[in-house]
């Protein structure tokens, strides 16, 4: 018996079939190691830093040098892969690597950041890596000085090249450039716990304290820490008080407190300006007080601090405050 074919049928057939070997393609992509390019059928050459980077117009890996003061250094890793289906290089392949200034202001230009590149007596970044024969990855080290140019305030970003490779091996499309950031906080960054006494003569009674706080020091430039409330309106740089029993705060207001080598908080300015915003707030030190941080060594232990909320001319809430670090940031 002929049987007629139906070619309507066979067609179908074949579109369900196409889609099948195309999403058993995609599956087997998605398990290849996250570095490897799929779009290339040999090894390749990219950059491989641990952790998850932040993929954005490139690659970003960030590095948290922690406490460094004027004129100490710290390192952090830079490495290499040779990905693919070949588990290690056959020979000695150097990766020669430049700083690409270009890279990173497309970086910033696509994702809205304000990134730099450091002086160079800031840095040391290695110019090649090699991978040894035998061997799927290398490390080198950029290496961070806190030396005059260092400003602890910048966003620091090293925008790393693969240039070229010594055996011709293809350098990944997706994983050839990548942004190394990094930054540092100085020796008065941290946690602590606040207590104090506060009055406001504008609200006057009404206005009671919100002790105990706890409070982040955040590094304001080698010297400086600005008040940081992580538990105000999810974490804002800001002052809060109780105003008749219920929770409140000063719009733009919070202040920066600034130690000098003696161990003195030498003087304090408002984060959001001295007289420069809408409510004309700004930070003021109080003589008076004591005014002094002490160390345990190499970490902070107390501070203690008097200080005025000044508004227009007024000095209008008087704060003294003690400082317990409880730990890093």
């Amino acid at each position: 018996m002929a049987y007629k074919t139906n070619h309507k049928h066979m067609k179908s057939f074949i579109k369900i079939l196409g889609v099948a070997v195309t999403a058993l393609s995609l599956a087997s992509c998605l398990k290849e190691d996250p570095y490897f390019d799929p779009a290339k059928s040999n090894n390749i050459v990219e950059f491989a830093n641990s952790g998850t980077p932040a993929l954005d117009t490139f690659p970003r890996f960030t590095a948290d040098l922690g406490t460094l003061n004027p004129g100490e250094s710290e390192e952090f890793n830079v490495l290499v892969s040779y990905s693919g289906p070949e588990t290690s290089a056959p020979n000695d392949i150097t990766v020669n690597l430049t700083i690409d200034p270009v890279t990173l202001e497309l970086y910033n230009d696509a994702e809205g950041k304000n990134y730099e590149v450091p002086n160079t007596s800031v840095f040391e970044a290695p110019t090649s890596i090699v991978i040894k024969k035998g061997e799927n990855r290398a490390t080198a080290k950029v290496i961070v000085h806190i030396s005059p140019d260092f400003d602890y305030n910048a966003n620091y970003a090293l925008p790393l090249v693969i240039t070229s490779v010594s055996d011709n091996t293809p350098i990944s499309s997706n994983f050839g450039k990548a942004i190394f950031t990094f930054a540092a906080r100085n020796k008065y960054d941290g946690v602590y716990n606040v207590t104090g006494t506060y009055s406001d003569n504008v609200i006057g009674s009404a206005a009671t304290s919100s002790y105990p706080k706890t409070i982040n020091l955040v590094t304001q430039g080698a010297t400086g820490g600005g008040y940081f409330d992580p538990n105000l309106n999810g974490g804002i740089y800001g002052y809060s008080f109780k105003n008749a029993g219920s929770g409140s705060y000063y719009g733009n207001f919070a202040p920066i407190f600034y130690f000098d080598d003696a161990g003195n908080v030498s003087k304090v300015e408002n984060y959001y300006g001295q007289g420069t915003n809408p409510q004309l707030r700004s930070a003021e030190l109080n003589p008076d007080g004591i005014n002094k941080i002490t160390f345990n060594g190499a970490v902070p232990e107390k501070i203690e601090v008097s200080y005025w909320m000044v508004q227009g001319t007024n000095k209008r809430v008087a704060i003294t405050e003690t400082f317990t670090y409880t730990g890093a940031r």
